[in-house]
């Protein structure tokens, strides 16, 4: 999605009170070890007066196929969603802030369970004189040391909002482009509409259970030890010791131990895979 100089100037006086969102294409490197494989999804920045909301762009893809199915099983009065048939995101994170303190909330699914986590530091940036035109806006560049990674960001003033993508936000307007040392997470923004009512988004709804980034490196820390733990906590209650649970792809009946090692597979593949978080020191 290309931004002409035109929508820049359409959007360039936007105030507050409207809602806008900001398309940004986030570019990025989930493996370490096949630097060559750049991944790409779009995200939304939705902004309104009272604060700002970051997601895949694909969640509203998938609730709106989701809504769908469910409308059309209440005509038949049988709902039955294969969510293999659905597109789903491969960016599992949420970003919140609230204005005008710009305070942020990192919400996420850690196994199996929806935890949210409140950014405690305020993000310290250096703005150096340098300025480049990025599709016809001017754009003036700041660096920052966070999550472990050093960051370069190009913002621009003509867009007094004084936020940007994942969690990087206090800039003196909006930022356009950003990217770490290493070029493996890049957020770059491609274009930009207005929308009348934030969408309610199903993940938005689910109940989560805040916790402090301490907290979170120590469930991180638990679940790559033990990725099947809540499986076995599960079965070792007395309600779930006799249910006979089946595959989804085949219809076989499954044991506990095979569902322990199924959960433990997915995992060890997942981490392999996975393992280049855009916070080093969130997931340590």
């Amino acid at each position: 999605m290309k931004i002409t100089t035109t929508l820049f100037l359409l959007i360039s006086g936007i105030l507050l009170c409207q809602n806008q969102r900001f398309v940004y294409e986030y570019s990025f490197k989930l493996d370490t070890l096949h630097q060559d494989t750049m991944e790409k999804e779009m995200m939304n920045l939705d902004i309104t007066k009272d604060g700002s909301y970051f997601y895949s762009a694909l969640l509203l893809t998938r609730d709106s196929l989701f809504n769908a199915e469910v409308e059309k099983g209440k005509l038949s009065n049988s709902i039955n969603i294969d969510f293999r048939k659905i597109k789903q995101p491969k960016v599992n994170f949420r970003i919140s802030k609230k204005y005008p303190g710009l305070e942020t909330v990192y919400h996420t699914l850690l196994n199996a369970s929806n935890v949210a986590v409140k950014e405690s530091n305020k993000i310290s940036w250096t703005v150096l004189p340098e300025t480049k035109s990025i599709e016809g806006f001017k754009t003036q560049k700041a660096i920052t040391r966070f999550g472990g990674r050093n960051w370069t960001a190009w913002f621009t003033t003509d867009i007094q909002i004084q936020d940007g993508p994942y969690k990087f936000c206090g800039l003196p307007g909006l930022i356009l482009y950003i990217e770490d040392e290493q070029e493996t997470h890049i957020f770059k923004l491609a274009g930009s509409q207005k929308f009348n009512e934030a969408p309610s988004l199903i993940d938005s709804k689910i109940k989560e259970t805040f916790v402090t980034k301490e907290k979170f490196n120590q469930l991180w820390s638990e679940y790559i030890k033990d990725p099947a733990k809540n499986i076995k906590l599960m079965h070792s209650s007395s309600q779930m010791s006799e249910t006979l649970l089946f595959d989804s792809n085949t219809g076989s009946p499954m044991t506990k131990q095979d569902l322990i090692r199924n959960k433990e597979k997915r995992a060890k593949e997942f981490l392999t895979r996975f393992n280049n978080f855009i916070e080093k020191d969130l997931y340590r």
